[in-house]
């Protein structure tokens, strides 16, 4: 018989599917829940969901003393249910489903996560199931080989590097300026200067000059062309010049070409879109495709320590077309960012593997 207390802290989540049910065990009780089980509930069982077949996931706090599963970490035994059981495609293994819901743990989006696991695992030897290690590193190698090539800033010797960061309102453009500032001035020691588009918004020029008098590099901004060419004169020595811009709204057309035009003044040699890696998939590929004609080559995602699981890079990536050259985790100057190589992606997405 199951005792009083283990019955009074099981909880019961319903969702539309795998990832959103561990989402809400997440919130609830923590990245350290116990699961003690899943099912698929009939297509018709909740009210408003007649299309879909819910994901029922039963958990516990994490001071249970049980041997059911952790949600940080899929179990290698017999203790998950079936794939067909939990809702999975029926073309993943029952050997390889513990994987599979490892990386969905980490927010990567179901149908992603199972072919990416079917994927890795199709050139290891046939016949008897792999063993651990062996899929674990092939899962990882796949990652690392899914990021397209987008490398961070380099700069030139003998010419200055211009890199722009466009990109929605509270997306981090001004701290991700901040940080990759500091990164080259006090890790590197490069020349870096700074130039603001962004004068009107409340508070934006005074955040940044404050950046811009503890690291000690010169800041300039700009309103018009006749401005923007005028502090590229001063700007023009060896060197990275980064180039802050306002915030624009999807819908704000007017904001959009009037940046439009001071970017062509400005000629940078890169731009990157900054994107909050939490933000809506729909509004990623929109936005995306409304900043594409700015000459978007690259993203930055920041804000991953709001995000469920690092599995979000994958998604984005893969969803957008293309290569992610900084992650952003924090506020913190200049250590919360990194440069995006494949192999560190598959290191923070497989970062629960035992």
């Amino acid at each position: 018989m199951e005792s009083p207390a283990l019955s009074y802290n099981v909880r019961t989540f319903r969702a539309r599917s795998m990832s959103d049910a561990l989402a809400a065990v997440k919130r609830e009780l923590g990245p350290d829940a116990v699961i003690l089980g899943t099912r698929t509930l009939p297509a018709g069982r909740l009210t408003g969901w007649a299309r879909h077949e819910p994901i029922e996931i039963t958990a516990a706090p994490p001071n249970l003393s049980t041997p059911a599963p952790r949600l940080r970490v899929a179990p290698r035994s017999g203790n998950l249910p079936s794939p067909a059981a939990a809702g999975v495609p029926p073309r993943v293994p029952e050997h390889l489903y513990p994987y599979f819901v490892q990386l969905v743990q980490q927010d990567v989006a179901e149908e992603l996560a199972g072919r990416l696991v079917l994927e890795a695992t199709a050139k290891l030897p046939a016949g008897a199931p792999p063993d651990d290690a062996a899929v674990r590193a092939a899962v990882r190698d796949y990652i690392a080989r899914m990021l397209p090539p987008a490398p961070g800033v380099t700069l030139p010797p003998d010419a200055p590097r211009r890199v722009a960061l466009v990109g929605p309102s509270g997306s981090g453009k001004s701290t991700t300026v901040a940080k990759l500032a500091a990164l080259f001035k006090l890790r590197r020691h490069k020349p870096v200067a700074l130039l603001s588009l962004d004068a009107q918004r409340l508070g934006a020029h005074a955040q940044l000059r404050c950046y811009a008098d503890v690291l000690d590099v010169p800041l300039h901004t700009a309103q018009t062309i006749t401005e923007v060419k005028a502090a590229l004169k001063h700007l023009a020595a060896p060197g990275l010049v980064l180039i802050d811009t306002p915030g624009v709204g999807l819908r704000e057309q007017a904001r959009f070409a009037r940046l439009a035009t001071l970017l062509r003044a400005a000629h940078p040699d890169e731009v990157h879109l900054v994107l909050p890696a939490s933000l809506d998939a729909r509004v990623q590929a929109r936005t995306a495709r409304e900043f594409a004609p700015l000459g978007v080559s690259r993203l930055v995602l920041t804000r991953l320590d709001d995000a469920l699981g690092f599995g979000v890079v994958l998604n984005t990536i893969t969803r957008l077309s293309l290569g992610v050259s900084y992650l952003a985790t924090g506020q913190n100057v200049p250590q919360d960012i990194e440069e995006a190589c494949g192999r560190r992606v598959a290191e923070l997405v497989c970062a629960a593997d035992g």
